[in-house]
Order: C-alpha cells, then structure tokens, then sequence
C-alpha cells in the first residue's frame, strides 16, 4: 500500500435516487459526566446534553446511512447494525441525549433523504466536497482522512491511474469519484453500482477489471479475500481529483449551525482520546491504513 502527500480538489455530486428502507430506533444516553452506554439503552429521565440542537423529532437523531461495511452495515432494515458509524453516532447522540433512528439505504438514495428533510444526518463516513457543502452542513473538521483505493486481481494490483487506462472500472453511484473516473477514462468505461457488495460480485466475475472507491471499502473485501487485492494511490499531479487525500464527516441539515458546532467537539474528542483508534481496530482495520485513516498523509 502506498501513501503519499496529495492536494485537495473540487467534485462533482452525482445525480441521486431514492430508495426505500425501514426505521430501526436505537435508543441511548448518557449525562456529560458519564461514559456513553451501549446503543439500546433507554434515554434515562435526568440526562444531561453536553449540547442541545434542533432535530426534525424531538429527542431522536434520524440517520440515513449508507450501508457499507466496515463504515456502516446492516443486515437487514431492522439491523443488527454494525462498522465504525453504527458506534460513533449513537455515542455521540447519547452525550446529546438523544435516540438515534437509522435508515439504512444506498449513498445515493440518503443524500437524497437528507435534502429532503426526512432526516437529520448522512451516516457512513461521507466524504467532504464543495458540491455537497452547497447542500448540505458539513463539519469544519474530520473524523477521517481517505483516499482513492483501486481493488483488482492479485496478478493485476492496479496502482496507478494509467494502469487502468483501457479497462473497465466499476465505482459507487453518487460518490465523490464518478465524475473525476470518468473524466480520467471516458464515461463508456466507467460502470455504476448501488452497493459495493454488487460491484465486488462482478469484479470477481470478470465483468469488469477493477473497482475504484474509497480505500477502506476495499480493504474491507480484500482483507477477507486473499485472491484480490487493495492499492491505495501515489500522488499524481496530472490527477489532483483521484489521488487528493480526503475528509470523511457527518453532512446534515443546512444551517444548523448548533449541530456543526456539535459535531466538530465530538470530532477532536474522539480522536484524542483514542475512540476512533480503538473502533478501527473493532473493525478489524490494519494498523497502515488505520495510521492514514486517522492522522493522514
């Protein structure tokens, strides 16, 4: 895996679709003096909020999240919810006092149901753009750093942009990399899915030669696959796009300024005392890429 310095750069957000999903209401909180409880502890009557913030129901942190482990899974509608968000929102909602409502789906279809107002956040570690910051609130900090990964066959280990010139690129509709893939190599090389699991299945079928997406979604198929492999980028000037280093955050409703303010507190929290350390390594994140993930290039 390499890692090496990269620049920031604009995006395109791609057009999106609704999809539908069930509610799974995960109940949790904790006074400001006390650690946060598990998710599914009741929100006791005297708690405390270390921050009070508007949300569309009162007392309740509604979450679209992309399902796509290890940032966020869910087996089914109803869960068992699982990955890096499905523990940081509801420890950071039950210092607010606040239940937390997932709504599993595509990226695609919940930033669709965030700009519609159905719900309060975009869960799943969400990369920070210009495109989206004119739509949504983003955070002034991070939770984590990411990058472009390529993931192919071990005997082809794509670690270049050009590398895959001529090739079939599969990548997530609605992510921040459609438009720069498909400006790198021409929209007809370029195959969109809906979730990553698809996008895998046909990489491994021959229907396309490699997918590029955020690296951590790689890691998370190759780790568990020893026939395919994870590249993560060099720098390439020619490609600011593709190989920028990237802020993952939360993105929630335009103009709550409370819940940004909210939000970026938990963020230095988390990283300094070592929560966002010790939930990577739940999630069985290698200590390489955990090192980038956390501090960056």
């Amino acid at each position: 895996m390499k890692i090496t310095p990269g620049t920031r750069s604009r995006a395109t957000l791609a057009t999106v679709a609704a999809a539908g999903a069930a509610l799974l209401l995960l109940t949790s909180c904790a006074s400001s003096a006390e650690p946060a409880p598990e998710a599914g502890g009741a929100v006791a009557e005297d708690c405390t909020p270390l921050h009070e913030f508007p949300t569309i129901q009162d007392g309740v942190l509604t979450v679209a999240a992309m399902n796509a482990a290890p940032k966020f899974h869910a087996l089914s509608d109803s869960g068992p919810f699982t990955g890096i968000d499905a523990t940081l929102i509801p420890e950071f909602a039950a210092e607010n006092c606040l239940e937390v409502k997932f709504k599993p789906m595509t990226g695609a279809a919940a930033q669709l149901d965030l700009r519609e107002g159905k719900s309060d956040m975009f869960g799943g570690l969400i990369l920070k753009t210009p495109e989206r910051a004119e739509v949504f609130a983003q955070s002034e900090g991070s939770i984590l750093y990411e990058t472009l990964g390529f993931t192919s066959a071990k005997d082809d280990a794509y670690d270049t942009i050009d590398s895959l010139k001529g090739k079939r690129i599969g990548t997530l509709s609605g992510s921040y990399y459609v438009e720069p893939l498909k400006a790198a190599y021409g929209a007809d090389s370029i195959e969109e899915y809906q979730s990553d699991s698809n996008a895998f299945e046909d990489l491994k079928a021959g229907r396309i030669d490699a997918v590029a997406w955020q690296s951590i979604q790689g890691f998370n198929f190759t780790d568990r696959d020893e026939d395919y492999v994870t590249e993560i980028l060099g720098d390439e000037p020619a490609y600011p796009e593709l190989t920028v280093l990237l802020e993952n955050n939360w993105p929630h409703t335009k103009g709550n300024t409370a819940m940004t303010a909210a939000i970026d507190d938990y963020y230095e929290r988390a990283k300094a005392d070592g929560t966002v350390a010790r939930v990577l390594t739940e999630n069985k994140i290698g200590a390489q890429a955990a090192d980038l993930y956390v501090n960056g290039r």
